[in-house]
């Protein structure tokens, strides 16, 4: 992403990053009334901006990049609660999105859960996982966020459980 200089007009850089925003947006497959909802404007000030940002790939000023694609994707999915989650398998540390495992089988997602606990049982401090995370740095992170998948995962087996007809 290349910002015009502030000089030209104070609003450049803000316009410079929702014509990228629309432009992945549209990548992505969203339809131009999503877009509109999702960055809140006008869906006529949505397709400018993404008409304006096609013309600068068009014309070499910008270049398409993964990491931007990326950004704005991840950006897309965290805010319709379809967050990244990292959990714990024998092999290491692993991410996908909430959508992944509720579509893996109970199984697999009880292994997850076995593992991602014994990695945690493992941390001298896992007393604290419950306790609020200090601003700024938390160097409990990684604990916490395989803490949410454990969370998670409960959650989605619960609610398994509790749709499957009873057998009597």
């Amino acid at each position: 992403m290349v910002l015009d200089s502030p000089e030209e007009n104070p609003n450049d850089g803000v316009e410079g990053y929702m014509q990228e925003a629309c432009y992945y947006l549209r990548k992505k497959g969203l339809t131009l009334p999503q877009i509109s909802k999702a960055l809140e404007v006008s869906e006529k000030d949505a397709e400018l901006l993404y008409r304006a940002y096609e013309s600068k790939v068009a014309h070499g000023i910008v270049q398409e990049n993964e990491v931007d694609r990326n950004l704005w994707e991840d950006m897309h999915n965290d805010s319709q609660g379809n967050e990244k989650i990292t959990f714990a398998r024998d092999d290491g540390l692993y991410h996908c999105r909430r959508s992944d495992l509720e579509t893996m089988d109970s199984p697999a997602l009880m292994s997850i859960f076995e593992t991602s606990k014994k990695f945690l049982d493992f941390d001298m401090y896992k007393g604290y996982l419950n306790t609020k995370p200090p601003v700024g740095y938390d160097p409990m992170a990684l604990q916490r966020q395989v803490k949410r998948a454990m969370d998670l995962i409960q959650e989605i087996l619960d609610g398994r459980w509790k749709e499957e007809p009873r057998k009597g």
